[in-house]
Order: structure tokens, then sequence, then C-alpha cells
């Protein structure tokens, strides 16, 4: 018998807690499977807060015998936590002190001395300044710190930050700072911990909200691992990440605001490991709202994070969230739809059409609101709670739109209901009526991820929809079809981003403020990413490491991701299989796809398509190409573009020749071709590089591992 490797995962919602457990058993009998899922209400007002409700949701995994304490792995979670203590004002004063001399003395007071930083329009964190003006021989003894720590405390500050201009490069001073400060049971953060990036302002600010999430977080975080010890699991805990990473839970009560957006992270992350998909936008639809991002070459995109009008050392999933989903009440005016939701049926308190067992004689009624406006609902009798129409109910009657399997209703009732609302509402049936709510709450969501297609340009060719969360078969296909995109929803898309924990994908984000990186810069910071993610627990073979060189800001990042030991255990795609998914992407003639490389975990095929340009006047030729895993996961594609496949014994001597004859030039200079070169084991994305000598690095850098006289592709994404 085989032991069972357990991973559970958790994903802590602002109304639900949910948890899933997971096998990733190495036996090729048993593959990757769900074993057990919980929901239960957060218990956002319980003495330990959010805690007792994962307690809850995992005594009701742990009684259900599916699984024992023994076989737990992991402990993973997403919570919105940070976030919503930042919006609600969950957070504590913040006391900065700053330490500098001289010219240098005077620069670091005035941008270390922060006014209030506005969260929300009606919430500000609190912030108390203190400054050390060292001589040029004076050393920073402990005695004026931990002065200049109680001056700070009996100002207001509950949670202190320690900044010195060059931290990134001699962190000592802040170092020394955050020591005293922990002596005198003082949360502390240093600038340093918090971003690599110079720019002492902002490092300030984003340690600053970082301190005033700490001791929340901190509370919290102790009281989720005594209650996971008092379950008698020794199993450790791992906290998603906003960057869709994982962190150990030390980490976490270090940097907390690493956890912003961490909800939609993980999400993101189960959908990408289950679907590899290329190019696409991923919606995860709840309740109450909608979280969508993009994906490029198999990443998700990141932005800096924003506070008010403040920006953040801090890269997050750039994830946008609307206020409509499953769950969302219809708005009228004039006995007019004009909006739907943004308020849900379940934070209103009202039944949803859809779930209601009923079938008695509904009256229909106005919700009000301000403004003329109202909700539109019905009631079975004057005592009972309203009941609700949501878009659920109205994808429930259409009969060309996919409905949840999981959850099958009563279409009679819903019927009913729509039929005696669409009367109300002086609409000619109740099919009238659900197009209606589709069609006008499709539209901050069409609008939406449209803006990411042309924000991010993606290909339209090979973009695909794909959705999770409980809500996703409800605007998912919907919009996929209004927009002429593929669709597709996740497996168990209700507990996607629990699963998105349970599979801990490690990641780690490495900024440094270089204006011209080097070779050896760009190789310094690969290989500290790497060690990151090792040092974390990450198996070596699937550690991979993006570069990214940012000309305008003068700032060099690696982004490494990886994970834990996983086997799917899917068995492998045939090659005319592959072809066939081939075929389906690229859009074009099949007798001209073919497979140009093949490598030990890769296939790449090509085809040939004709496309009309000026008005139809005129034709020209593509060559669209895309990367398959052999279990049948697209991960990469392109509309145009070449693949070149050379012995790794000449690899080093091709590159010069392949960069000097795929580059162009322009008004600005030479603009290098988007290479990515596939080995038999990896992807290797050399996208974000700026310089022909950097790429060659890294490719040498990655010979190094690469089988002698085996082959070696490169793929070129033509602009």
């Amino acid at each position: 018998m085989h032991q069972k490797n357990i991973r559970i995962g958790i994903d802590v919602g602002g109304t639900f807690t949910h948890i899933v457990a997971l096998t990733t058993n190495q036996d090729p009998t048993t593959p990757f499977q769900l074993i057990a899922t919980s929901k239960v209400p957060t218990t956002h007002n319980a003495p330990i807060g959010v805690a007792q409700g994962i307690i809850n949701a995992l005594k009701e995994i742990l009684d259900s015998d599916k699984i024992k304490i023994e076989e737990i792995a992991y402990i993973a979670h997403a919570t919105t936590q940070a976030t919503n203590a930042l919006l609600e004002g969950d957070i504590c004063p913040v006391g900065i002190l700053a330490i500098g001399s001289g010219i240098e003395g005077k620069f670091v007071l005035s941008q270390t001395n922060l006014e209030k930083i506005p969260l929300t329009p009606d919430i500000n964190l609190t912030i108390f300044h203190e400054f050390i003006n060292l001589t040029a021989k004076e050393e920073l003894s402990e005695e004026k710190i931990i002065k200049t720590l109680e001056i700070l405390h009996q100002k207001g500050a509950r949670s202190f930050v320690a900044a010195s201009a060059f931290s990134v490069d001699n962190p000592e001073l802040e170092d020394k700072i955050v020591a005293s400060a922990h002596k005198l049971s003082y949360p502390a953060t240093a600038t340093h911990e918090i971003s690599q990036l110079y720019g002492l302002k902002a490092r300030t600010r984003t340690a600053a909200i970082n301190a005033a999430l700490l001791p929340k977080m901190m509370d919290t975080a102790e009281k989720t691992q005594k209650a996971i010890q008092e379950l008698k699991i020794k199993a450790p805990l791992l906290i998603m990440r906003s960057d869709g990473g994982a962190m150990q839970i030390e980490e976490m009560k270090k940097r907390p605001i690493l956890t912003l957006l961490s909800g939609p992270a993980a999400g993101i992350a189960a959908a990408l490991m289950a679907v590899r998909i290329s190019d696409g936008i991923f919606l995860e639809v709840g309740g109450t709202s909608t979280d969508i991002s993009c994906i490029i070459n198999g990443h998700p995109t990141l932005k800096m994070a924003q506070i008010g009008e403040h920006k953040l050392y801090l890269n997050t999933l750039d994830a946008r969230t609307l206020g409509i989903a499953g769950g969302s009440l219809v708005k009228i005016k004039n006995n007019k739809i004009i909006q739907i939701g943004p308020r849900s049926a379940h934070i209103q308190g009202f039944q949803y059409a859809s779930f209601t067992t009923t079938d008695s004689k509904i009256t229909p009624e106005k919700f009000p609101l301000s403004n003329n406006h109202f909700y539109l609902i019905a009631k079975p009798n004057p005592i009972a709670p309203p009941i609700a129409i949501t878009p659920t109910c109205a994808v429930d009657v259409l009969p060309d739109l996919p409905k949840d399997p999981q959850t099958p209703k009563n279409n009679k009732i819903i019927l009913e209901f729509l039929t005696k609302m669409a009367d109300f509402l002086g609409l000619q049936n109740a099919l009238e009526l659900a197009k209606e709510i589709l069609k006008i709450g499709s539209i901050p969501i069409i609008k939406t991820v449209q803006s990411l297609i042309d924000e991010y340009h993606l290909e339209k060719e090979h973009i695909t929809l794909v959705g999770g969360g409980g809500g996703a078969h409800v605007w998912v296909p919907y919009v996929g079809k209004t927009m002429g995109y593929p669709s597709n929803i996740v497996e168990h898309a209700p507990v996607i981003s629990a699963i998105g924990a349970a599979l801990a994908l490690l990641q780690e984000s490495l900024e440094r403020t270089i204006i011209n990186p080097k070779a050896e810069d760009i190789l310094e910071i690969r290989k500290k990413a790497e060690n990151a993610l090792l040092k974390a627990g990450a198996s070596p073979q699937s550690i991979e490491v993006r570069i990214e060189v940012d000309t305008k800001r003068g700032i060099l990042r690696a982004i490494a991701t990886g994970c834990e030991q996983l086997s799917l255990q899917e068995n492998n795609l045939s090659l005319t299989e592959l072809q066939k998914r081939a075929q389906n992407l690229l859009c074009t003639n099949p007798e001209t796809i073919k497979a140009m490389a093949q490598h030990t975990n890769f296939v790449i095929f090509q085809g040939i398509r004709t496309q009309k340009t000026w008005l139809g006047l005129k034709t020209s030729t593509l060559s669209p190409w895309t990367v398959i895993d052999r279990k049948g996961r697209i991960r990469l594609s392109a509309r145009h573009g070449k693949i070149i496949t050379v012995s790794s014994e000449i690899l080093i001597e091709s590159i010069p020749k392949i960069i000097s004859e795929e580059s162009d030039y322009n008004d600005a200079g030479l603009i290098l071709p988007n290479l990515f070169m596939i080995t038999d084991t990896k992807i290797i994305d050399l996208t974000g590089l700026t310089e022909a000598d950097q790429i060659l690095a890294i490719i040498k850098a990655e010979k190094e591992s690469i089988p002698k006289n085996s082959l070696v592709s490169i793929v070129i994404k033509e602009r």
C-alpha cells in the first residue's frame, strides 16, 4: 500500500470558507484526485476570527473518514483578509524611524516623513515619524533606538518601520532597528525586507502599509496555526501570495502585504496548472463579484500594486474585480432593467429563485433603493423572506446555454417566477426577461475582457475564456459566445481557489534597480530566485525563471515559479491526438500542419494560413505555431513565427546568427525578436530581455544542464 500524500487547500472568502483535500500520490495506479470538500460560513465575528471557520471545515473533512491526519503533507490557504483589513480600516497606526547623516540625512528625512496614507475615501493610515541624525563618526546605539521607538509609541504608533537610504545594499542599520523593536515586543519591518528596489519614498510607503497589517495578520496567523495544531495536524502551513506564489507562514508574519489579492491569485494558479492555456482570459465568478485576469505565454500578468493614488513596490496579479456575478440582483428604474448588481442576493439576505423549493404563488415586488431605483424581487407570502431573480436564474431557463450539473434545480418553479416577473415589467415572456438580464449584465464584463485583450495585445486567434468559481457557468459561456471566443470551465470550478492553494504553485519575485544590467547581473538574480524556490521546497525540475528588463524604470526582475513534488499522472497523448489539438488552435488547413520538432515533454506544430488584407484586395501568408506538452496542454502559441531546431553542440554559436537575422530596426534602434528556447524538459522564456548578450548568457547557463547531442528548438514569436 502506498500512503496517500494529502494536500489541504483553504480559500477564506468574505462569505464562505472552502476547503479541499487533494491527493498527489506518485503511484501511477492512483492518479491525482479531489478527495473531499467542505464549505462553511466565514467566521468573521468568532472570538478567534476566521480561524474558527477553518477549524469547522477541517473537522468536517476529518470527520468524513476520507483522510487521516497523518496523511496530510501540508495545508495552504488563500485569503482576502489583508485586502479586507485595508478596506475596512482594521489596521494600526505606524511609526517610522528613519536614520541618516549629513546631506544624505536631509534626503532621508524628506523621503520618509510621510503624511497619512488614504486607503479608501473614508479611511486613512495614521503615521508618526522620528529621525535619528547621526554624525559622521557616530555609531547607532541600541539605547538611542529604543528611546526613539518609545517616543513613537507614546505618540500612538503600534507597529514600526525602519528606514535608511541605501538599505538595499547595506541593511545593517535597518536590521538593528528591527531587532531593537522586537526586544520591546513591538512588531516591526525594514524597508529592504519588502523590496530590493531603490526609491526610498515608495519603499517606505510600502513598508508602512505592511507594518499597519502586522498586528492583525500576525494574530490571525498564530490563531490559525494554533487551531491546526489543536487538531493534532503537524503538517506545515503555507499562505498564498498576491503574485500567484505561496510562502511559509513565518514569512507571512513578516510580510503580510504580499497576501493582497491572494484569493484571485490562487484561482488562476489552479487554472493554469489544470488547463495550461497559452493566451487567454481567466474569469473567476463567485456569487457577488467576478475577478478577471489575463494570461500571456502561459503566465498571469502582474502589475505594480496601488493603494488610492499611491503606487507600492509590490507586484500583484493584474485582476480586475467587478461587482457582478452569479447571484447579482436585478436593478430597475421605471420598470426597466438598468443594471445587474453590485449587490448580491446572498449579502442582501434574499433567496435565489433558482434554489427555492416553494411552489406557492408569488407576488412580484420592488425592493426600494435610493433615487427611485429598486431591486426586482418576489414574495410567496407577506412574512416570507424575499426571493430574487439573478443571472443564475436567467441561465437556467435559456435552452442554448449550459447548466450547472452540480446543482440540479426545479426549472418549472424558475420558469414560473420569471414569467410573472416578465409580466410585471411588461415583457413578453420569461425568455425575454432572461435574455435582457444577461445582455445588460454582460456589458461591464465584456468591456473589461476587451480592455485586457487590447492592453496586453493578445492575438485574437488564440484567445480562450476560462472560467472558475461557483458562478462560472453563468457568465463565461455567454460572454464567450457573445464575443466570439471559445470558452471552457475548469473542473471543480466552485472550489478552484482552494485547489490552487492546495497545488501550492511556489513563486518568488526579485527586483533590483540596475539601469543597464550586464549578463552577470542577470545570471546572479536568476540564480537567487531559483535558490529561493529550492529553499521553499520546490522540486528542481519544476522551476522556471523568467527575466524581465524594464529599461524605462531601470528595473531588473526575476520571477521564478515552481511547485512542490507534484504528479498529475495524466497519460501522454499520441502524436495524432496532439496534432488534432494543434489543428483546433491554429485554425488552418490540417494538411499544412506539421510537427516541426519533437522533444521528450513537448511537440511543436506549425501550419500555413492565408489571410486577406487591404479590403480583401491582397493576401498575406502566416505561419502560426504552437507548443503542446505530451499531456495535450497548450504551452505557447503565436499567429506567426519561426521554429529553428539545432543540436545542443552548436547551440551557442547559432544564437548570434538567429538574433541578427530575426531582429528589427526602427527609429529607437535595434528591436530583439521574441524568443523562447524549448529543451526536452523546459521552456525558457527570453522575451523580457533587451540585449543579445543577456539572451546568450541565459542560454549558456541553461546549456550546462542539457545532455550532449540533444535537440534544442528556438521558437520565434514575430510581432
